[in-house]
């Protein structure tokens, strides 16, 4: 049965039958010779591999070939004259160069409902009031008109108070400007004439949105010429001077007026219009193309809300 090592060093130092000293010195040296050969053997294949990078970088190199040389450097641009506009004739030079805007705008309210929704407002309180209708005068626009109102008595005499409200706009969705007219001829119903006119002017406070300061109740109350704006809307109170008219001091004969602004920030096509120093032809110049590729005849069948017609 073979003995385990500690049994071989038990036996060599107590002088037993096992291994000698001889033996032992002889395996030491096999170890040693062992250890030797594997550090020559990985110390070759490091060389090996050391070798190969070098091989593969001089294949490379060979098949790529040199860097190629920068290319000359660009000839250095002539300085820019000292003026850069000296060339503008001298009204489109001053328009570049002037500080203000062409356009300045500023934040404004306009009448965003429909203006015949008002017209019906307005009749809703008991002063009839016309369809919202083309104007048969005045091409584009649009307009809506009371009747004559007769508001309380009349005098014996066929004096009496009354109202007249006209609405137009620029177009069929657009309100430009109210005005209510007053007569009161007949003093003992004037303060009920004032009223009136004031519940009209709130019908169209309320459209809008905006409900009137309280300075515009008291200007129409003393019969005071007074003119209020805020957001680019602009009311005015216009009292006829009784001088001119011949009535007596107790008639109050008032205009109210109500105008609506126009947007600024929609700029005119002829603000991009080439300046006149600029040398483009017509045909040059590309038509713009309705949005979608809708052509002509689809538009002739759109209605307002542009969806075909039925």
């Amino acid at each position: 049965m073979p003995k385990t090592i500690w049994q071989n060093t038990e036996d060599a130092t107590s002088g037993g039958s096992g291994a000698t000293l001889a033996e032992g010195e002889s395996g030491r040296q096999t170890l040693a010779s062992l250890h030797r050969r594997q550090t020559l053997r990985r110390g070759l294949m490091v060389l090996g591999g050391v070798a190969a990078v070098a091989l593969a970088v001089a294949i490379a190199s060979g098949v790529v070939g040199e860097a190629p040389e920068p290319p000359p450097s660009a000839e250095i641009a002539p300085d820019l004259p000292a003026d850069a506009l000296a060339g503008i004739p001298s009204d489109e030079r001053a328009r570049l160069l002037r500080p203000e805007l062409d356009r300045p705008a500023v934040f404004k309210r306009v009448y965003g409902g429909h203006p015949a929704d008002l017209c019906a407002a307005i009749s809703g309180l008991g002063v009839p009031m016309s369809d919202w209708k083309p104007d048969p005068f005045v091409a584009g626009f649009w307009y809506c008109a009371s009747e004559l109102v007769v508001l309380g008595r009349s005098l014996s005499d066929g004096r009496k108070a009354t109202l007249f409200v006209n609405l137009r706009g620029q177009s069929e969705i657009s309100l430009n400007t109210v005005r209510i007219k007053l007569n009161a001829e007949n003093p003992a119903t004037v303060r009920q004439a004032r009223a009136s006119l004031m519940r009209v002017l709130d019908a169209v406070g309320a459209r809008y949105g905006w409900p009137w300061p309280e300075e515009v109740q008291a200007a129409v109350a003393d019969n005071r010429a007074a003119t209020f704006e805020q957001y680019g809307m602009t009311l005015t109170i216009l009292p006829e001077d009784p001088d001119l008219t011949g009535d007596a001091p107790d008639v109050v004969r008032v205009n109210v007026i109500v105008e609506f602004p126009v947007v600024d920030l929609v700029a005119p096509a002829e603000l991009f219009a080439p300046f006149a120093w600029e040398a483009e032809r017509a045909s040059e110049r590309k038509r713009n193309r309705p949005v979608g590729g809708a052509d002509g005849q689809m538009r002739d069948t759109r209605g307002v809300s542009g969806r075909a017609g039925e």
